[in-house]
């Protein structure tokens, strides 16, 4: 199956926290691993399961990122699963200028 996103990845081995609700509105919030972003999204690595379409909250401070995503593909990896969200609301990324210099390298 070929890559399905609009845009380019850049990858990025960073720090992200997710937070969201399940459908009983029972709170979480996880500490994952990015593993790459574009400006319509990111994939995460992280040790619980999101069920496709739970809108989530995005963090990562190296990244100048915070917004709502929306999970449209969960895989599991060994034991964590590999997390596939794409923005919502409008929400876009850009390069921080702190990482613009080495992402062109």
């Amino acid at each position: 199956m070929g890559d399905l996103r609009r845009d380019n990845r850049l990858n990025f081995p960073g720090k992200v926290s997710l937070t969201w609700s399940d459908e009983a509105s029972h709170p979480f919030a996880r500490n994952g691993e990015c593993l790459d972003i574009s400006p319509s999204g990111l994939k995460v690595k992280l040790d619980s399961n999101i069920p496709i379409r739970t809108v989530v909250t995005v963090k990562a401070k190296e990244l100048e990122l915070h917004g709502s995503a929306s999970v449209r593909s969960c895989v599991r990896t060994g034991s964590k699963y590999t997390i596939g969200l794409e923005f919502v609301g409008g929400m876009k990324w850009r390069i921080p200028s702190s990482l613009a210099a080495s992402a062109g390298s």
